[in-house]
């Protein structure tokens, strides 16, 4: 299919590094927060509705959001409790909280009501309320551990660090929460100045083979509070000479390199500190913090430890384990132990990223950049934050002030690559494809010398070219792009079907496009792309087969049902034809404007209605994707969300299956 994403997902660099195919959730270690989340069933929610007493007058007092929204009020405590569920399935986590407070003040006696409402306060950040439940809760037998845990952070938080060890004793813990569990007692025994003991303790967790990256950073950080610089150099060390070890935690492997690279330069060894970088950026080239700190060292300057105490080492234990499930079904636990995180560094930009990170992936984007803002100005994080607030913006349908923002980030970072390419993509969404052009030629110049991790620029420039109808220039820029890197599925799809729909180079465009089906063969849209060539052939069977497929693969996008109602048309299957039809005009997303009008000239008198052949839009155009895209398989592989994850966007990760129309 030929689209253009609006605004294509772009690689966020400084982020979330997940390179392991398996969380240990998929492992089958299992957390007591995702185990205790899925135990929310839908019957509990309705047998607690139907038992709810109604609310008196006085009740049903309305409630008000600190920070001063719309206030929100549920008729009775079924109603407060149903409400909050629900805002919390749809990721409204403050409208959630402010139910939970309504039904806690109509029945706080409810052992489901506080175990849920706890649940909500700690994913929502609001730990002081989530601590006034947990004390109540904390020998609950379903929600006990979760209880503890938070106890235990709190007691780490104000410094009460035996308090804190007694919490985290918890009886028969998941290998996850018992590495978990075991870092923060650490923690909590350097806080004592058991310093020996702490390490010992981090030595037997020794449950896991893929405990061995978590701990080794963590002992690093511990004798390095400590004042043990010599252990805690040779235990960086010994992560980061062993890249395979990235595998089960990509960020404790990158921020192992920090960290070592730190040490060194803070010691005066110059080179040390530059080669412990150089085997972090092997394997994320792009990665911020990474890039930042060597550009302070080349500069001799004064550089900190990456923690300064337990309290911000206790919230790495917490960082690092939770971008390590921090996708799929772990996504709601990785959200609670970055907010437990963030309790102990509020400050943190690792963790203020990622938080942002996760709100994105729930179309949460406001949300997001509050998060953004809140990240230092002097934090190498704070590119790649100004660059997603941009494009959050744009997402959260305040496109003047992405495009505004992104504008004055180019300013900001005057050669910055990214900043033009994230400028270029809501440019491009918003159809001003000789600003896009313009964008990108100043990124290419400053990407001089050309390397292969360069071909998306030439193939986003190739597509303003297109759109703006200079088609000899936009030829050349996907040829180059296929020099570059020959196997890209975007640009073999473009290139190919743009040469089948002029009717020049049929044989090669066609092979073009089998190779991005090949390569891609899941995605619906390159699919759709060749069935519509084998339709502008007039190889209609053909064309069935394959749309056939797309449609299977993405079954609500308009344009592959507008595309298979024709091609069934040609084949005599006319009834069928005016269904697909019937299918793109009431979907969601709906056809644009004119392709409305076309489909409904269609469903009034046939194919022949319209004059132009398929009758589909003159904008089909191959899709878009993102303008920033992974410089290497290993990063692409260590920033998902976004993110290449870190899609600048970190998460909403970039997709070669989305697009607008």
């Amino acid at each position: 299919m030929l689209v253009v994403l609006s605004p294509p997902e772009t690689a966020r660099s400084g982020q979330s590094s997940e390179v392991d195919h398996q969380t240990p959730e998929e492992k089958g270690f299992p957390s007591v927060f995702l185990r205790r989340l899925s135990t929310l069933s839908t019957a509990s929610v309705i047998a607690l509705a139907l038992l709810a007493p109604p609310a008196t007058a006085q009740e049903e007092q309305s409630a008000t959001d600190r920070a001063g929204i719309i206030p929100l009020a549920a008729q009775s405590l079924s109603g407060a409790y149903l409400a909050a569920k629900q805002a919390q399935q749809e990721g409204e986590l403050e409208e959630a909280t402010i139910f939970f407070d309504q039904a806690l003040r109509l029945d706080r006696q409810s052992e489901l009501l506080r175990q849920d409402a706890m649940l909500a306060y700690l994913a929502g950040g609001r730990f002081d309320d989530a601590i006034d439940l947990a004390t109540d809760l904390r020998d609950s037998p379903t929600s006990g551990k979760i209880a503890r845990i938070a106890l235990g952070i709190d007691a780490l938080r104000k410094g009460q660090f035996d308090r804190a060890i007694a919490e985290f004793d918890i009886v028969d813990p998941s290998d996850l929460d018992l590495l978990l569990l075991g870092q923060l007692t650490a923690w909590a025994e350097i806080g004592a100045g058991r310093v020996d003991e702490a390490l010992l303790r981090i030595d037997d967790l020794e449950e896991a083979p893929w405990y061995e990256t978590f701990n080794f950073y963590q002992k690093g950080l511990m004798a390095e509070v400590a004042g043990r610089d010599r252990v805690a150099r040779s235990t960086y060390s010994q992560l980061v000479d062993q890249p395979a070890l990235a595998r089960s935690s990509p960020d404790a492997y990158l921020s192992a390199s920090e960290s070592l690279a730190r040490i060194e330069a803070r010691a005066g060894n110059k080179e040390a500190a530059l080669s412990a970088l150089e085997k972090g950026l092997d394997l994320a080239p792009s990665y911020d913090p990474l890039r930042g700190l060597e550009d302070r060292i080349e500069r001799e300057e004064t550089i900190e430890p990456s923690v300064a105490n337990v309290q911000e080492g206790s919230a790495e234990a917490l960082r690092t384990l939770g971008q390590t499930i921090n996708r799929g079904d772990g996504q709601d636990v990785a959200l609670l132990y970055f907010q437990l995180a963030r309790v102990l560094a509020p400050r943190n930009a690792g963790i203020l990223t990622a938080l942002a990170g996760i709100a994105e992936a729930g179309e949460q984007f406001d949300r997001a950049i509050a998060y953004y803002q809140q990240i230092p100005e002097s934090s190498a994080y704070r590119r790649t934050a100004d660059l997603q607030i941009g494009l959050d913006y744009w997402y959260a349908e305040r496109k003047s002030e992405a495009i505004d923002h992104l504008r004055r980030a180019t300013e900001t970072y005057p050669e910055d690559i990214q900043a033009y390419t994230a400028l270029a993509d809501v440019l491009a969404a918003d159809k001003k494809y000789e600003e896009v052009t313009a964008a990108l030629d100043t990124a290419i110049e400053f990407a001089q010398p050309i390397t292969d991790r360069d071909w998306n620029l030439f193939y986003q420039r190739g597509i303003s070219f297109e759109r703006r109808g200079i088609w000899e220039k936009a030829e050349a820029d996907f040829k180059q792009a296929l020099d570059l890197s020959p196997d890209q599925p975007q640009v073999l799809n473009y290139l190919g079907y743009s040469w089948v729909d002029q009717n020049v180079h049929l044989e090669e465009g066609l092979d073009m496009i089998r190779k991005a089906v090949e390569l891609r063969p899941n995605d619906g849209y390159i699919i759709d792309s060749l069935g519509w060539a084998y339709y502008r052939l007039g190889r209609y069977d053909e064309a069935v087969e394959e749309l056939e497929r797309a449609v299977l693969l993405t079954p609500t996008d308009p344009t592959i049902n507008d595309h298979l109602g024709d091609a069934y048309w040609h084949v005599g299957r006319e009834r069928e034809a005016r269904y697909q039809w019937e299918r793109a005009l009431n979907g969601d997303p709906k056809p644009e404007p004119d392709a409305i009008e076309r489909i409904e000239a269609k469903l009034e008198g046939g194919l022949d209605a319209v004059n132009d052949e398929g009758g589909t839009s003159g904008e089909d155009q191959p899709q878009q994707t993102g303008a920033i895209e992974a410089d290497t398989e290993a990063e692409k592989a260590a920033f998902e969300t976004t993110d290449d994850s870190a899609p600048t966007p970190a998460q909403p990760a970039s997709s070669s299956s989305e697009r607008t129309n």
